[in-house]
C-alpha cells in the first residue's frame, strides 16, 4: 500500500516510528517475507549507524529498487533510504546518485561479507575454536585463493558481456562448475562448462554489436564475482575446512548467511580498510 504513490512512501517510516525506511533486495515485496539483505543491512546499519531509527523492507528485485532510488535522488520521496547491491553499476556508469542510495562495496553485500578474514572467523565459529589449526587454515585459504585465481579471468568476461546487454554468471548454475574433490572435499574449478557457456553466450550476439573489451580489468575476483556464485563456493569452501577439523555438519546457506554476516560486521567491517572507508562515509552522510 505503501509504495503506490509517493506520499506512502514518504510517509512509511512515519507509521513505523522510524527516521527511515530502508528498502532492499529480497521478499518480492510480499508482507512478511523474510531476505538475507535485510540480515545484512540490519547488521551494518547496528553497527556503524546505532543511532539511526530505521525499519527495513524487502521489496524485490534491483529493477523495483531502482524505480525508488530515482525518486530519492530526484526528491519526489523523503523519509527513505534504497540500499543495494553494486552489481558492476560503477564500472558501467549506471549508478544513481544521492546521499539515501548506498550501495554494496562490491558486487553484492556477499561479496563483502565473504572476505577470508570472515571465512576464517565463521568457520571458527562452526567448529568452535578460538582459532584454526594452522593446517586447516592453510590449506583453507589456498583453496579459496586458487579458485578465486581461476574464476578471474571469467569475471571479466561477464563484466564484457554485461557491456553486450547480457550476462556469464547468472546464466549457468555455479554446481555445474563448483565442486569439490570426493576423498578430501577440497573445491574444484571446472572451466569447461564456463567455456561452453562463454561461446554460447557471445553467438548469440551479432557481430556488429561486439564493441572492444575494456580498457580496464579486474584484478579481484573475490570482490567482483557475481555474488551468489560466491556463497556457492564460500560454502565449498568452509566445508572443507569442516572436514579437515574433523566436523561433521551440514553448513545449509543460512547457516552460513547466520554466522558470517555477524562475523563481517564484529571484525572485517571494523578492521578491512576500504569495507570500514566505504560504508563509513556512505552511513555517515544520513542525517
Amino acid at each position: 500500500m505503501f509504495t503506490r504513490s509517493n506520499w506512502g512512501i514518504t510517509n512509511r517510516a512515519r507509521f513505523t516510528e522510524a527516521r527511515y525506511t530502508v528498502y532492499v533486495e529480497g521478499g518480492g515485496g510480499n508482507p512478511g517475507q523474510g531476505s538475507d539483505d535485510v540480515i545484512f543491512w540490519k547488521a551494518v546499519f547496528a553497527r556503524l549507524r546505532p543511532d539511526l531509527a530505521i525499519t527495513l523492507k524487502p521489496f524485490g528485485g534491483k529493477p523495483q529498487l531502482e524505480s525508488i532510488a530515482r525518486k530519492v535522488a530526484l526528491g519526489e520521496v523523503q523519509n527513505t533510504i534504497v540500499a543495494m547491491d553494486a552489481d558492476f553499476d560503477e564500472l558501467l556508469g549506471k549508478k544513481i546518485m544521492s546521499s539515501n542510495v548506498i550501495y554494496s562495496y562490491g558486487y553484492s553485500w556477499e561479496n563483502d561479507v565473504l572476505i577470508f578474514s570472515s571465512v576464517e572467523t565463521a568457520l571458527e565459529r562452526l567448529i568452535k575454536a578460538d582459532s584454526l589449526p594452522v593446517h586447516v587454515w592453510t590449506a583453507v585459504e589456498s583453496a579459496y585463493r586458487e579458485c578465486l585465481g581461476r574464476l578471474l579471468k571469467f569475471v571479466n568476461v561477464d563484466l564484457y558481456l554485461r557491456i553486450l546487454k547480457t550476462s556469464l554468471f547468472p546464466r549457468i548454475s555455479s554446481g555445474r562448475f563448483i565442486g569439490q574433490i570426493a576423498q578430501t572435499g577440497e573445491p574444484i574449478i571446472d572451466l569447461g562448462p564456463l567455456r561452453s557457456c562463454c561461446i554460447q553466450t557471445i553467438l548469440t550476439i551479432p557481430r556488429s554489436e561486439r564493441t572492444s573489451k575494456p580498457v580496464a580489468s579486474i584484478i579481484d575476483a573475490q570482490v567482483h564475482l557475481q555474488g551468489h556464485t560466491l556463497m556457492f563456493l564460500a560454502r565449498k569452501v568452509i566445508a572443507y575446512g569442516l572436514k579437515l577439523s574433523g566436523r561433521n555438519l551440514n553448513l545449509t546457506e543460512d547457516l552460513l548467511v547466520q554466522t558470517v554476516i555477524p562475523a563481517f560486521c564484529e571484525y572485517g567491517l571494523m578492521d578491512d580498510e576500504f569495507l570500514h572507508s566505504h560504508y563509513t562515509k556512505m552511513l555517515s552522510s544520513l542525517r
